[in-house]
């Protein structure tokens, strides 16, 4: 449940903000940040926090920064005000990160193109590097006797983050993020050690 606070505060903090009262950013922000990051995060399951907390801290920079863009007189409250414009930073950012991968693949998959069609050797260079890095991953996933770990360690040579991805195969993903993330980075942390033993990580 998100934390509780009394939405009665937030018109004066508005009116103190409005008068340049310095000390009203810092108790706004306080008193609303974990709230709405708490309440955004059902809305994006698969994201991660990360990106759900700089959406909504930038909303309130951004308010806090301009509080004459929130009008009292359309009658829609601060708190929900500024769940949207966090809603918002969040979606434009997810937006541009898809775009930014998108143009990182474009551009990989034409120099690939065009190396290959420049020199055919190097497509026969490209082929050895990804069976090279086929094989070492896969004697990284034969040291680990444990199926789920192996399926950990092959996410995470996939380069995947997201917490939920590694808790479904955990079995946990009906606890809290919080419990998901303790025992997500227990799982890692315990991968990790058999690696290191056996002389594979530094």
């Amino acid at each position: 449940m998100p934390p509780r606070y009394d939405a009665a505060q937030l018109p004066a903090l508005h009116r103190r903000l409005c008068l340049g009262d310095r000390t009203a950013s810092d108790e706004t922000i306080s008193l609303l940040l974990s709230p709405l990051v708490q309440n955004l995060a059902p809305k994006f399951p698969h994201i991660d926090d990360h990106t759900i907390r700089d959406g909504v801290i930038d909303a309130l920079l951004e308010y806090c920064t301009r509080p004459n863009r929130f009008d009292e007189g359309r009658g829609i409250p601060l708190d929900r005000f500024l769940q949207h414009a966090s809603w918002r930073n969040v979606v434009n950012a997810l937006r541009a990160e898809a775009r930014r991968k998108a143009r990182e693949e474009r551009a990989e998959h034409a120099y690939t193109r065009s190396a290959v069609e420049l020199d055919p050797a190097a497509g026969n260079l490209l082929q050895e590097e990804v069976a090279r890095r086929q094989r070492e991953q896969g004697e990284l996933l034969r040291l680990l006797q444990n199926p789920k770990d192996q399926q950990i360690l092959a996410l995470q040579l996939q380069g995947e983050r997201r917490t939920d991805a590694f808790a479904e195969i955990l079995g946990i993903s009906h606890l809290p993020m919080d419990a998901q993330r303790r025992e997500v980075k227990r799982a890692k942390d315990r991968i990790d050690k058999i690696l290191r033993r056996r002389g594979t990580r530094s």
